[in-house]
């Protein structure tokens, strides 16, 4: 291992394996670069015709849009609006939006007690006499 220690010249067998590790460094390199580039190419393939996939079978769907949808405006008109169809009803504003961290449990808690809640909104309706 002199190779690796400082000394005032270079002899050619040092060099020879200097030149020869960054050799073999630049190889095994170029060998991994190529390799990452081909399977790079291959996802960026394999997206493109996901998309062209997920397109044509977009185009041959008779219903493509869930607001025009009979069964969702049936869900709509019956349960989360009822007797009417409104997009933004509270309740569909409250079952259809995602909860996320902190808001969970309560969230929980008030699926597993839910005429809790219906008593809250009828005490805020009632007018003050």
């Amino acid at each position: 291992m002199k190779f690796f220690t400082e000394s005032e010249g270079i002899t050619r067998r040092q060099f020879f394996i200097g030149a020869g590790m960054l050799t073999v460094t630049a190889v095994i390199s170029g060998v991994f670069a190529k390799f990452g580039l081909d399977v790079f190419a291959a996802s960026d393939n394999y997206i493109e015709q996901r998309v062209a996939g997920l397109y044509t079978l977009d185009e041959s769907m008779a219903l493509r849009k869930s607001h025009e949808n009979p069964e969702i405006l049936q869900i709509y008109k019956d349960f989360l609006s009822p007797g009417e169809i409104q997009f933004v009803s509270p309740k569909a504003h409250h079952l259809l939006h995602t909860k996320y961290g902190s808001d969970i449990p309560a969230f929980i808690e008030e699926l597993k007690h839910p005429h809790v809640e219906a008593e809250h909104e009828e005490a805020q309706v009632e007018p003050a006499a």
